[in-house]
């Protein structure tokens, strides 16, 4: 009777674990191969949008068309900016070749040369009969003369595309480069995978944790015996290899139809499952032998323990000493530990599903997905429950406006913006909205209505967010802005109605802090006007930034914001305001000689900086901070000093002069230097002779006035000593490839 219940409930406590293990196994497996598959798959989407972007830029298709000899040394310098933002951290892309077979040069990190003369040419122009426009391939850097790849891996991933990318007549390639060893490391070794694996389409391993198994195929794996057909997306294989059992789980790429292994043996997926067993079989036979003990010990007294227990279950005898510890009690415990165990792990595949679901509500909003995915994932995550009854649809999109004159630092933003999530979460019951979702600092809303009236839906949407923008500034302190977008009844327009608030925000410049904007309101009824750039004020900011004066500087800098914050008529023309004013900034920093490094700045991240801001307070003083006073400080460094670069001085007499019959001998005068000694000097520093770097300057006036005012081909051929407009409009062409009343039709209508 004892050992029955024991075996009874031994047994099922270890199928029922072993089961409840085996499955969340199988289940983080694969979780873990498509999480491999979602990194890895990132960076190549990312190389191959930022290699698509370049070969699509205007510098590639000038590059294209000219030979990049010594004359055309920007150009070439501009293609290697170019090709410079493509090789970050982030693309692991070590190196990036450009072929023009029509021109006759390659280009790679080592420089540029004539592609007939390279070694490996004929590898290279092999490529060109590649089916596709565009291919990921596997490249052996043995096969190459000239390497191509610096480290010790042997094979390198390279991105081919043909080009030029637009044109039919493909007479060049692109190559970007990743070392397959770069890319391997990303495997987490920590899994419990014995072996990760990405093959191509081919069956050929691309990526190993083992260098030397990168470039064999599948089926000289020893655990893989021949080809194998993958016809699901993903799955599991059980298979075996010297009569050791394995699990191979796989997920097949939708990319590039890469195909990502791991393989493990069942039994160290089953190691928990055994451990388990062992412990329930070892505690069961402690309780058997107890058991045999008790029985053994009990026979001495028959009759008394019987009488006892006939006693005990007729409920004539009642014993009420205090009873021992039996083996039923030690299975009891056993259970609950077993179900502990249990609700952690169900607790982790519940945080793990919550951050797939905010992922796919953040690429729901960005509009990456198609309707069939969106239909998978709403019943995936049983979005649809509610949302099948919503008549309406409202995106809202709140933003903290500013932590200045608060309480509170930079550094506690990130739990204020939880706090704020749990705010709005707790006012809108779970009925009525989908899960909240932060893109940077924007909280991101999805809320439903089952009323068929538009105007009862406006009433309610607009008493929610003054009800929320009330309870965050009475918790919390700080002033909220809400942009509310149009009422939709489709999810896939989800994208549109996210893009509608974040426009009614951008209005927060005009209309200040601490308010909701409806996007149905922006411009409502408002004749359309046109804006009027403030451009003398932004000279008189210049010409006071040149000659250091700081007072000036700044009024200007006030008296230019007030301009365009009151005469814009919509946030987008206040943006283009502000980068006039930026890149006039660093026009006036680049022909000055000033290097970021300087000022403390980076091109790209002045550009993020600047469009990331949506107060004019914050973006007044952005500006002073990060360029006007830098630049202040360098030219009145400058100004100070007792001595000048000729090159400036010359440069400086250029910018002053060119619209006269001005020459070197003229700048040789005023500096009392010889003419000779000047021009040499010049061409030395700018790698530019005196009458090159005069009539590059006058094209850029030109093209500065065809864009910014209305004077006629004429004038400004005349205002810059050209015989004739016939002249000008030659030499025009020659340097810019169009006349230049086709360059004011095409920059201007940008």
């Amino acid at each position: 009777m004892s050992i029955l219940p024991v075996v009874f409930v031994g047994t099922f406590s270890y199928i029922q674990s072993s089961n409840q293990v085996q499955e969340q196994v199988n289940h983080a497996e694969i979780q873990f191969i498509k999480q491999l598959n979602s990194n890895i798959e990132q960076i190549l989407i990312t190389v191959n949008h930022t290699l698509t972007n370049l070969l699509d830029s205007t510098v590639m298709y000038n590059a294209l068309d000219n030979p990049l000899d010594a004359s055309d040394f920007r150009l070439y310098n501009n293609l290697r900016s170019e090709i410079g933002h493509l090789q970050s951290f982030d693309t692991m892309v070590e190196d990036v070749i450009i072929i023009n077979k029509r021109q006759n040069w390659i280009i790679r990190n080592s420089g540029i040369g004539p592609f007939t003369e390279h070694p490996d040419q004929e590898q290279y122009s092999s490529y060109m009969d590649m089916k596709q426009h565009s291919s990921w391939a596997l490249l052996v850097n043995d096969d190459f003369t000239d390497s191509i790849s610096s480290g010790s891996c042997p094979y390198t991933i390279s991105l081919v595309k043909k080009i030029p990318i637009v044109k039919a007549e493909k007479y060049g390639l692109a190559f970007a480069n990743i070392p397959a060893c770069s890319i391997a490391e990303i495997i987490n070794n920590e899994q419990a995978a014995e072996e990760v694996m990405i093959i191509n389409e081919n069956q050929q391993l691309v990526f190993h944790r083992e260098s030397s198994m990168i470039g064999t195929y599948l089926s000289d794996h020893p655990a893989f015996d021949s080809e194998f057909e993958f016809t699901d997306s993903s799955g599991q294989i059980h298979m075996e290899n010297d009569n050791r059992p394995y699990t191979v789980t796989y997920y097949k790429s939708s990319f590039n139809n890469w195909i990502y292994l791991s393989v493990i043996s069942i039994d160290q997926l089953t190691k928990e499952s055994r451990q388990i067993g062992w412990f329930t079989l070892f505690i069961s036979l402690f309780i058997i032998l107890i058991s045999f003990i008790f029985v053994w010990m009990t026979t001495k007294r028959l009759y008394s323990p019987v009488n006892k227990l006939v006693k005990s279950i007729e409920g004539n005898h009642l014993d009420n000493r205090e009873k021992p510890r039996n083996e039923v009690q030690y299975i009891e415990d056993h259970i609950k530990h077993l179900f502990s165990s249990k609700s952690k792990l169900e607790h982790e595949v519940r945080d793990h599903i919550q951050q797939i679901r905010s992922l796919f509500l953040n690429r729901l909003f960005i509009g990456n997905l198609r309707q069939a995915e969106i239909d998978e994932k709403m019943n995936y995550f049983e979005l649809n429950q509610h949302s099948r009854n919503w008549k309406y649809m409202t995106v809202l999109t709140l933003q903290v406006d500013t932590l200045d004159n608060t309480r509170y630092e930079a550094k506690d933003l990130e739990l204020l913006l939880f706090a704020v999530s749990n705010i709005v979460e707790e006012e809108i019951a779970i009925e009525s909205r989908f899960p909240t979702v932060w893109f940077d600092r924007t909280l991101v809303i999805l809320v439903g209505s089952e009323e068929e009236d538009v105007d009862q839906v406006n009433g309610s949407i607009y008493k929610l967010t003054e009800t929320l923008k009330t309870l965050v500034e009475r918790y919390l302190g700080l002033s909220v802005s809400i942009g509310i977008s149009l009422h939709f009844q489709e999810i896939k327009k989800s994208s549109r109605a996210y893009d509608e608030g974040m426009e009614a925000l951008k209005h927060r410049v005009k209309l200040g802090k601490g308010v909701i904007i409806p996007f149905s309101s922006i411009n409502s009824g408002n004749p359309s006007v046109i804006y009027e750039y403030p451009g003398r004020t932004e000279l008189e900011l210049i010409d006071a930034i040149k000659i250091a004066d700081h007072e000036d500087t700044l009024k200007f800098l006030r008296i230019w914001m007030e301009i365009a914050t009151n005469k814009m008529q919509s946030p987008s023309e206040y943006q283009i305001s502000l980068m006039r004013l930026l890149n006039k900034l660093l026009i006036i920093k680049q022909e000055a000689g000033i290097s970021f490094q300087q000022i403390g700045a980076h091109e790209a991240s002045l550009y993020e900086e600047l469009i990331a801001l949506h107060v004019s307070e914050e973006i007044e003083e952005w500006f002073k901070e990060r360029l006007i006073l830098p630049l202040l400080r360098i030219f009145s460094e400058r100004r100070d000093s007792q001595y000048r670069n000729l090159s400036e001085e010359i440069i400086d007499m250029i910018q002053n002069h060119f619209d006269s019959d001005f020459t070197l001998e003229d700048c040789a005068a005023k500096l009392h230097y010889n003419a000779n000694y000047l021009g040499n000097v010049f061409k030395k520093e700018t790698k530019y002779t005196f009458s090159e770097y005069l009539s590059d300057y006058r094209t850029r006036m030109a093209k500065q006035w065809l864009i910014e005012t209305e004077m006629n081909v004429k004038e400004i051929a005349d205002r810059l000593r050209y015989n004739n407009s016939q002249n000008f409009i030659r030499s025009f062409r020659k340097q810019e490839g169009m006349t230049p009343g086709q360059y004011r039709i095409k920059y201007r209508q940008q």
